[in-house]
């Protein structure tokens, strides 16, 4: 009897370490990134004294916030990142799916886009060779351990000397965005408030400073955690389409040619990640938008309804 309860209470013990462990996980995959903010200057400064190249896996780094930053965020906050650090044409954001392989530049930043038969991770195990062998310092940002253990190779394989390949976390690497804009707005209202705005933002600092302490934030605080659910679910036909529209609008922007119209879904139905049913709610979501606008958008977007099985006879 004493062995039997023994035995229960660790298997009792082991469950409960085992929830405790998933819900942590879970609440720091959800959780938006963040860095002291000399850890972030420390890591600037580390980028720039040296000339690097930074390549970087976009959806990886999306995907470390949960899919919350979306494209358009991404490309803002790394667009104001490389300017205020002197790395503008030094960032390259390399993207999943589109109807074909393109490499654009816009503002600063360099934009290559897969296509449908590769993926970016392909692109950029292609590009570091070629940019070690040019001389360049290179520093990838992923957390993708196949991309990490390609780009190694290709750098062995280069003949490129010790430190020129950098490897860079996509949530450090959110944190370092976050933390920049956060400081450029700070300077931009310091610039344009001057004395004026000086008792506002210690009265910011100290709002900031007692947050912790609000029994609603730690409230907060402590559903997430329990719930530990991401926020949005994206699927990967949602992924080939804001791919898709992300391509054709910086071509717009910088005066290149792009077909008129939404991305049809004949074109897009070629990529090699879409599988049968992402094909068909790709073609839903066409239909629905095509003829009933937003609503029938929204109605597509909602998630098939379950349909019950039939019950198997009890003996």
């Amino acid at each position: 009897v004493c062995a039997y309860m023994r035995f229960a209470a660790t298997r009792l013990l082991f469950a409960v370490l085992c929830a405790h462990l998933s819900s942590a996980s879970a609440s720091r995959s959800t959780a938006w990134p963040t860095l002291p903010g000399s850890q972030c200057a420390s890591a600037v400064r580390e980028l720039t004294a040296v000339p690097t190249c930074l390549l970087v896996d976009a959806n990886n780094v999306r995907g470390a916030t949960a899919f919350r930053l979306t494209t358009g965020a991404l490309v803002d906050l790394a667009e104001a990142w490389a300017h205020s650090n002197g790395l503008r044409g030094r960032v390259h954001l390399v993207w999943d799916h589109g109807c074909k392989p393109d490499a654009l530049t816009s503002r600063g930043l360099e934009h290559g886009f897969a296509g449908p038969r590769q993926s970016a991770d392909d692109m950029i195990a292609a590009q570091v060779p070629l940019l070690l062998k040019g001389g360049e310092r290179v520093c990838v940002v992923t957390t993708d351990r196949e991309l990490i253990f390609r780009a190694k190779h290709a750098a062995a394989s280069s003949g490129a000397g010790r430190g020129a390949l950098r490897l860079l976390g996509t949530r450090k690497f959110v944190a370092m965005l976050r933390h920049g804009r956060e400081a450029a707005e700070c300077a931009q209202e310091e610039a344009s408030g001057g004395e004026a705005l000086e008792g506002e933002h210690a009265l910011r600092r100290f709002a900031i400073a007692q947050r912790a302490s609000r029994w609603h934030e730690r409230r907060r605080r402590k559903h997430a955690r329990k719930s530990g659910a991401a926020p949005f679910a994206e699927r990967t036909w949602q992924r080939v389409l804001l791919a898709e529209r992300l391509r054709r609008a910086i071509r717009t922007r910088e005066g290149g040619v792009a077909n008129s119209g939404d991305p049809t879904a004949e074109a897009l139905l070629t990529d090699v990640r879409l599988d049968a049913r992402q094909r068909s709610s790709l073609l839903r979501f066409a239909a629905a938008v095509g003829e009933d606008g937003e609503a029938a958008a929204e109605e597509a977007l909602a998630p098939p309804p379950l349909t019950s099985r039939p019950r198997r006879p009890t003996r």
